[in-house]
């Protein structure tokens, strides 16, 4: 199901891509103690299905503002898209943006969070369309350094680079370096660990403001707990880094409304508890 919510001028749209089981809770988050993961099943049985897997939503985020669109992740993709590889769906981005009314050429920007098959795979069609045949498309270079450089010797590495490759032979990548301000109220942070690149988007404007944490935190837990790494961290300790440096300033800007891809819910809080912090959906 798909959400939206209003930061002052913007309008952002939560589309639910996907929606499936994906591995063992454990094996998806070996960084939190298995007693932790399933005391936490009480608080957040949305993210755990019947047989103790992780239910994994992808969610692809539609900014739209001053007859602009902009998109934040692609989603799956389709039927030959590298993600097809593991997941039991099919990307549904491109219907539901139709569905939007949301046509390919008003799409002005695709930013992508990184360089995961769940997050990149909807960006090319299976005829070699691009989902914004008019947009940049915004990739911090960490991440394109880190995909070139082993999409000759590693096989995920191969298929992830195949979106990327599509879009710098279109002319259409811009790559872009820590801290970069699509447009104005529109600001991409650099927040590395899970991927070398990994970024996420601020949305602020008239007092409102938002944080699309794309894989920052991929379990409820991981904000009272933000040292525990998931399994598809590159490097879980800059990821822990990065998810205090996060929560700091959620901190900081109280009020700030926080919309992780992969929760059960699109939109929430970060509230104080003692000493530590805990989600609370919307």
């Amino acid at each position: 199901m798909n959400e939206t919510r209003r930061v002052g001028r913007f309008e952002v749209t939560a589309i639910l891509d996907a929606d499936m089981p994906d591995e063992p809770i454990a094996d998806a988050f070996p960084g939190l103690a298995p007693d932790d993961l399933d005391a936490a099943r009480a608080s957040f049985p949305g993210v755990y299905t019947g047989d103790g897997r992780w239910r994994l939503r992808v969610r692809a985020w539609l900014v739209r503002a001053d007859g602009g669109a902009t998109l934040f992740d692609t989603g799956i993709g389709g039927p030959n898209a590298p993600a097809q590889a593991w997941t039991t769906e099919i990307g549904s981005l491109r219907r539901q943006l139709a569905t939007l009314g949301v046509a390919p050429e008003d799409v002005d920007t695709v930013a992508i969070s990184h360089v995961h098959d769940d997050h990149i795979g909807g960006s090319v069609a299976e005829d070699g369309a691009l989902i914004g045949p008019n947009a940049r498309y915004l990739v911090q270079r960490a991440d394109v350094e880190w995909q070139r450089a082993h999409a000759t010797d590693d096989d995920y590495a191969a298929r992830t680079w195949q979106p990327i490759g599509a879009i710098e032979d279109a002319g259409a990548l811009d790559v872009v370096e820590g801290e970069h301000i699509v447009s104005a109220g529109l600001t991409l942070r650099h927040a590395p660990g899970h991927t070398p690149g990994h970024q996420v988007l601020i949305i602020e404007d008239a007092g409102d403001r938002m944080l699309i944490s794309a894989d920052a935190w991929n379990h409820p837990l991981q904000i009272a707990k933000p040292d525990g790494a998931s399994g598809s961290d590159d490097d879980p300790a800059t990821a822990a880094a990065s998810r205090r440096t996060l929560l700091a300033d959620l901190e900081a800007h109280a009020r700030t409304v926080l919309a992780p891809t992969h929760f059960a819910e699109a939109f929430g809080e970060v509230v104080r508890a003692g000493d530590s912090w805990r989600w609370s959906a919307l």
